[in-house]
């Protein structure tokens, strides 16, 4: 019989623990019943205002590229192929025309001094032909070339 009633003694024990167990948990189940919850999102908004103005500054700074680019497109002329090679067609001909006049003008001393030799030898062949024509003259001409003074 002690042994029933050590038990009997156990088990009223355990009963009166888990009693104040579930004592405990009527309690906190009013508690949690009457309790508001107060979301907090603070650190969400802080993230989403952080994050939205990144993406603001993103946006500012894609549309100061985009005007950038649009200015140079504006600013920019495009030219045909056609065009360019007509261009490097008549520049090449100007530089050749420039080239042979300069090379022209640089040979006219040498056809003036050749020039002038013709005429000098023209004009002695010339002399020659009309004293040997007319002696008068001939003697005429060597008086006046000699000086008077030797005379």
């Amino acid at each position: 019989m002690a042994k029933l009633e050590e038990i009997a003694e156990l088990i009223t024990e355990e009963i009166k623990e888990f009693e104040n167990s579930v004592s405990r948990l009527e309690e906190m189940q009013a508690f949690l019943m009457n309790y508001k919850i107060k979301p907090d999102t603070k650190d969400i908004d802080f993230i989403l205002r952080r994050y939205n103005d990144d993406q603001k500054r993103t946006i500012q700074d894609q549309h100061k590229l985009m005007a950038n680019v649009v200015y140079y497109i504006k600013k920019s002329m495009t030219t045909p192929k056609w065009v360019i090679k007509l261009f490097c067609g008549l520049f090449t001909c100007i530089i050749l025309v420039l080239g042979f006049s300069v090379y022209k003008v640089s040979r006219i001393s040498k056809i003036e001094q050749e020039a002038y030799g013709q005429g000098e030898e023209k004009a002695v062949g010339h002399f020659r032909a009309f004293f040997k024509a007319s002696p008068e003259a001939s003697a005429l001409y060597q008086e006046w070339r000699e000086p008077q003074s030797k005379k």
